[in-house]
């Protein structure tokens, strides 16, 4: 028997919106449904039996939920991230450069324009820290105490992709089948800002801001998600941050449903 997703239409409702409904209508309390929404973002319930499926489906439209139901065989996993260190507006697009090489994508070929951010721990870029335990023993057999473990920080991260390409899948000669869509993964801390300009300011996050406020406007065809234009407006992101990069993965996943249904 297949099992279903059910996903929300609207590329950009907010993260956290359905969270009251899920808890009244699947057994969830606050907190447990506004996980679900922070791991499974734009979906309302995946792996459904299909009774359960159009139930929900149904309890959803009631609630102002508009929605649509797809085999979970259906769900695409994105393309696979190609990620950029520049992008420099050209004309009716941009270059991207990645590895070295430099791509030129049309502004009415982006498809999907999102942004994400989460919580992870992270620990600093040591010797130590990438050589766990080499100094301890060092310490141990010298008779000196060991140095203690930088201990683990918890960060924000932010990240934007952006896909791109058309909606159909090309057969190889050896029978299997590759997307046609391509996908840039962007993060600031990685990102050479110089096009900016006089624009560019000392704050990665203000540039990364700015570029992806210049790519908006003239990728008007694509799908974006809330955290996006919130990020874009200046509005607080804390309720808009997904789980981790596999949330982000899936919210890009819904966007690529509805653009495929376009």
């Amino acid at each position: 028997m297949s099992l279903y997703a059910l996903a929300i239409k609207k590329a950009s409702t907010e993260l956290l919106a359905p969270a009251i409904f899920l808890a009244g209508v699947r057994g969830y309390n606050r907190d447990s449904a506004r996980s679900f929404l922070r791991s499974q973002p734009g979906f309302l319930g995946r792996n459904l039996q299909p009774e359960a499926a159009r139930e929900l489906a149904a309890a959803a439209a009631q609630a102002g939920f508009e929605t649509m139901l797809i085999a979970e065989t259906g769900v695409r996993v994105p393309p696979h991230p190609i990620e950029a260190d520049r992008l420099e507006l050209k004309g009716n697009g941009f270059n991207a450069r990645a590895g070295g090489a430099i791509t030129f994508v049309p502004y009415e070929s982006v498809t999907v324009l999102s942004a994400a951010a989460y919580d992870a721990f992270t620990v600093p870029d040591t010797v130590q820290a990438m050589e766990p335990g080499v100094f301890e023993k060092m310490a141990r057999l010298a008779g000196a105490e060991p140095p203690k473990a930088p201990a683990p920080r918890r960060e924000t991260f932010f990240r934007a992709d952006i896909i791109w390409g058309l909606e159909r899948q090309r057969h190889l000669p050896s029978g299997g089948e590759r997307s046609e869509r391509l996908r840039l993964l962007l993060r600031p801390e990685n990102l050479d800002f110089s096009p900016l300009g006089p624009a560019r300011s000392p704050a990665s996050l203000s540039n990364f801001r700015a570029l992806l406020d210049t790519l908006s406007a003239p990728c008007f065809k694509a799908a974006r998600n809330a955290f996006l234009e919130a990020f874009l407006a200046g509005r607080p992101l804390t309720p808009l941050k997904v789980s981790g990069p596999e949330a982000a993965d899936i919210e890009l996943s819904r966007l690529l449903l509805l653009t495929a249904r376009r």
